[in-house]
């Protein structure tokens, strides 16, 4: 079973060389068997020779021509019923005359290179938390952040690339370090077997990124495989606009009625006043009526004077204009809502266009919050979204 074992890792190990290199499997297995199946370490040695294999061949340094024919019979001073002895046997490596010309020393001077292969797919350290995924958990509790979790498999490329690609890009860094504790860990590692175990994950499934919620260890959401920069940072920028870790509000128990015979004396009198004031009350309310049904007159001619305004918003400029930038803004519903604007331009044209866009939030109180970090936009009506620092911003409308 364990040679079946290890025969399934070299062919993935063959697999995932062939793959980062292009090479053929005759080359391919030729650098790892050098390597001692060491993947990137045979990958780097790939790149340094230029991927050039070390081909089988005669020893010396020129090409081989044909054998020397065969001699007569007796042509060796034996009779013909006489036999040569054999030669002793020898024990040799055949070499090509490509490892002539490739010298010695850059095959060792590969490790040393400081833009090697284990550099160009390490992981992200610089925002990865070091501890147990206990730790981890407990870490994104008390920082209040959600807890990202990478699990890989060294000997699945996909994994690899999620280092170079994904983890390294800054926009992503900035989205992961502002809104989340990331810990990331190997399958082949006890911390990462333990957490496959415990949230059954099998290993074809990997690599896999998930979101936990500290609070719970439950998994909210969860994308297997290899995700692009571009894929990487909308999916998490949904995330945080969707879901926000402040804790549910605690509602407190309804107190009990009270009847008037458990009042005081001085409550009963205050009973008794306000019931005798009941009758002014109602001569009141016919007024109060007339002053809402006026207020109501004056929202509707406000919400005709807003229809004006929305009219008067000007056409967006145009693609490739100096100084435009592009907002997204993500509706309550889901869709997405993009728009032009110049960089000058003050907020409050931001807000009208989430109101031409969405009705609702002409009559609806609302707050629109950037991504990451995960905080809603303080409101001014004359400050410029450059001054906002909100050029190419991902929003989201929130109602309050």
């Amino acid at each position: 079973e364990a040679n079946i074992m290890a025969e399934q890792q070299r062919g993935e190990a063959l697999a995932a060389f062939m793959s980062i290199t292009g090479a053929e499997t005759t080359s391919a297995m030729q650098f790892l068997e050098l390597t001692n199946w060491q993947l990137d370490e045979a990958v780097n040695l790939f790149m340094e020779s230029g991927g050039q294999a070390f081909n089988g061949g005669s020893g010396g340094s020129g090409s081989a021509g044909p054998p020397p024919p065969a001699p007569a019979a007796g042509g060796y001073g034996f009779g013909d019923s006489d036999v040569r002895a054999p030669d002793p046997s020898k024990r040799q490596r055949l070499v090509g005359a490509t490892f002539d010309a490739l010298p010695l020393r850059r095959i060792h001077d590969h490790a040393n290179r400081t833009r090697d292969l284990s550099t160009l797919f390490q992981p992200p350290v610089e925002i990865m938390y070091q501890g147990t995924y206990a730790d981890a958990r407990m870490h994104a509790k008390n920082e209040g952040k959600w807890l990202l979790v990478n699990i890989q498999d060294d000997i699945v490329f996909a994994s690899h690339m999620l280092n170079r690609d994904t983890w390294a890009d800054d926009v992503v860094q900035n989205l992961v370090a502002s809104g989340f504790v990331f810990w990331q860990n190997y399958w082949a590692s006890e911390h990462g077997k333990k957490f496959c175990t415990l949230y059954q994950i099998a290993r074809e499934k990997l690599p896999l990124v998930v979101i936990i919620d500290p609070r719970t260890g439950e998994i909210v959401q969860r994308w297997e495989g290899f995700l692009e920069p571009q894929d990487m940072t909308e999916k998490l920028s949904d995330f945080c606009c969707t879901f926000t870790m402040d804790p549910p509000a605690t509602s407190s128990a309804p107190e009990p009625e009270r009847t008037i015979d458990d009042a005081s004396e001085d409550d009963q009198l205050a009973a008794a006043i306000a019931a005798s004031l009941q009758n002014g009350h109602d001569e009141s309310d016919a007024d109060e009526t007339k002053m809402e049904e006026s207020d109501e007159e004056e929202d509707d001619m406000e919400e005709d004077e807003e229809e004006e305004v929305f009219e008067a918003l000007e056409p967006e400029p145009a693609d490739g204009t100096p100084g435009v930038t592009r907002v997204q803004v993500r509706a309550p519903d889901g869709s997405r809502l993009t728009r032009r604007f110049l960089k000058t331009d003050p907020m409050a044209k931001l807000w009208l266009f989430v109101k031409e866009q969405v009705p609702e939030a002409r009559s609806r109180p609302f707050e629109l919050r950037t991504a990451f970090p995960p905080a809603a936009i303080e409101y001014s009506e004359s400050a410029s979204l450059a001054e906002k620092r909100l050029e190419n911003a991902n929003l989201m409308v929130k109602w309050l």
